[in-house]
């Protein structure tokens, strides 16, 4: 099983190189079925999502109130530790089970009822479970995390909200790495939330050529329209948690980061947040209606379906099933088992060029951005790949592919682009083409517009500290340093993400709050200056912390003639 789960989350290597995550309380912990028989009628599941109590205060909480918060689906009890209440497992939809699987997700219905929230709910359905055994896998995902300081209770707080990455198809914020504890304690003015939201075959599919497929047209982006549900909840209930409901920031890394610049752009977010953090991902981390398609036939292929009927009577434990043999079918493109959010205009625009211009619009501009990337994102992959040689390999038919698609003038920009590179090794070259198509010309694209709409735009780039030699500045290096959490044994390489007391653990939490806080990351020793097109100002975060202009120069310019159009690096543009 273990060689099972290694191969599966080596999608994540395509994922992102085609863009490239015991209680005091006397009450029931809240509960969701693991698993929907055919003869759950609605009214039962309403029923089984959560045990009411009225004995929530008991015991050794009786006299502390701030524990038990009224939302307008219940009041949810969470549990004090080292001054930080913590609630978990909160339902801010009714669950997507039953009849309502591959449905947008519906507001959670108005409750008076008390609930245990001391343990996470289930965690979607992916590729594996990264909860290191303390939740299971269930179709009634759609919970969040609330961490709140017992400090500065006296205020309304700036509200934080984490999504988490994992490709679209894996991980939770159940995962010991987003635990968002230890920078709630450090940061007492701010209060955090993490989300889950449907990944893969349940949140982003194609059904428009299977029969009854036409009663499921927003199947593409159901786990993005999910965390928009989720903010809605934040926005009627986040006040009783000491949050500001007019200050909400979203920020997310890797597919959490690509949410956070799609969530602006879907009907209906206007007014949900207030600010924006992308680490790593962006636009570009999209599919067409085309892929989708081919995802959809796999699926059929490994359950045996062929009609919304029979899919809609998959059990659970089915659709887990589903994922171990989707991974094994296109083995070389991972085309089987995962799509990034759809094309699918409806939810998102037909055209990604689209979704580039909309970034620099009026309604965009009132939205403030802090976007960036890490030196060396793709090597976060190289593990998987057994070693340098085998990984220059993939990487170098990921650039030749990607040339063949270009036309005659593209090409000679592509080969200008690596000319540019002239002085540096083939591997050298190709990671660095990786890392631009996946990640820096996506956010370039994308600041300029936004800063020239008038928009408060700050970039940054990470090139210390180095997670291990081995592996650079990764994908996701920053997160250890972020949340102080433990990143260990990244993608089987049995490295440990070094945890070192160094200045830039400090200053990336003082100023990714900070902009939470005012819109502005700057702190008392570091002014970070806002990003325009014309001299591309970026926080550089190396020996040195400072601000640099145009640090990429014209290689930059260079891509983003074909890297809108083309989007990710993904070798899925195949179908």
């Amino acid at each position: 099983m273990k060689k099972k789960l290694i191969a599966l989350i080596s999608i994540g290597f395509i994922v992102l190189n085609l863009v490239c995550c015991s209680s005091q309380l006397s009450v029931p912990e809240i509960t969701f079925p693991a698993t929907e028989t055919e003869t759950d009628s609605e009214e039962s599941r309403t029923q089984k999502e959560a045990t009411p109590t009225t004995s929530a205060l008991s015991g050794d909480n009786q006299d502390n109130q701030s524990l038990a918060v009224k939302c307008n689906n219940g009041t949810f009890v969470g549990k004090e530790t080292d001054g930080l209440i913590i609630w978990k497992g909160i339902p801010y939809a009714t669950q997507p089970v039953g009849n309502l699987r591959w449905k947008k997700a519906l507001p959670a219905a108005d409750d008076d009822g008390v609930y245990d929230a001391t343990k996470p709910g289930h965690i979607p359905i992916g590729l594996k479970n990264d909860s290191e055994g303390t939740a299971e896998f269930g179709e009634d995902c759609l919970v969040l995390n609330i961490y709140n300081n017992t400090d500065c209770a006296d205020i309304k707080k700036p509200v934080m909200v984490w999504i988490h990455g994992g490709g679209f198809c894996a991980e939770s914020q159940a995962a010991p790495l987003y635990d968002l504890s230890n920078i709630a304690k450090q940061c007492p003015d701010i209060l955090f939330v993490s989300i889950d939201y449907r990944l893969g075959f349940l949140g982003f599919m194609n059904f428009e050529r299977v029969p009854g497929g036409e009663d499921f047209k927003e199947a593409g982006n159901l786990g993005l329209l999910d965390q928009l549900e989720s903010l809605r909840w934040i926005q009627k209930n986040i006040s009783g948690f000491n949050g500001d409901p007019d200050n909400v920031t979203i920020f997310g890394e890797s597919a959490g980061s690509a949410s956070v610049t799609f969530l602006p752009l879907i009907e209906g977010s206007e007014g949900l947040f207030k600010r924006c953090i992308a680490q790593s991902a962006n636009i570009a981390y999209c599919d067409t209606m085309e892929h989708g398609i081919h995802v959809t036939q796999n699926f059929l292929s490994v359950t045996g379906c062929q009609t919304m009927d029979e899919l809609m009577e998959l059990t659970t434990e089915e659709i887990i099933d589903a994922y171990l043999k989707a991974a094994a079918i296109d083995g070389n493109c991972l085309l089987g088992a995962a799509n990034f959010p759809l094309l699918d205009g409806i939810t998102l625009p037909e055209d990604r060029a689209v979704m580039y211009e909309m970034w620099g619009d009026e309604k965009r501009s009132k939205i403030d951005l802090l976007i960036g990337s890490n030196q060396d994102e793709i090597r976060y992959f190289l593990p998987l790949e057994g070693g340098e040689e085998a990984f220059a390999n993939t990487l170098s038919w990921i650039a030749k592919r990607d040339r063949a698609m270009l036309n005659d003038q593209e090409k000679v920009m592509y080969d200008e682009f690596m000319n540019t590179l002239a002085n540096e090794s083939e591997l050298s070259r190709l990671e660095q083409y990786c890392n631009d198509i996946n990640f820096r010309a996506g956010n370039t694209n994308m600041a300029i517009r936004h800063s020239a709409a008038g928009g408060n735009t700050y970039m940054y780039f990470i090139k210390k500290p180095v997670t291990t030699p081995y592996l650079g500045v990764m994908h996701a290096a920053e997160l250890p340093y972020l949340f102080d959490t433990p990143s260990t044994d990244p993608m089987g390489s049995g490295e440990i993400v070094s945890a070192e007391d160094c200045e830039f653990r400090h200053v990336i939490k003082e100023m990714w709050t900070n902009f939470a806080r005012t819109g502005n990351p700057s702190t008392d020793k570091y002014e970070w200056k806002k990003f325009s097109g014309d001299d591309r100002q970026t926080m550089v975060f190396d020996d040195d912390i400072d601000m640099q202009k145009d640090i990429f120069g014209r290689r930059e310019d260079l891509m983003m003639s074909w890297a809108e159009r083309l989007g990710n690096g993904s070798s899925k543009r195949v179908c």
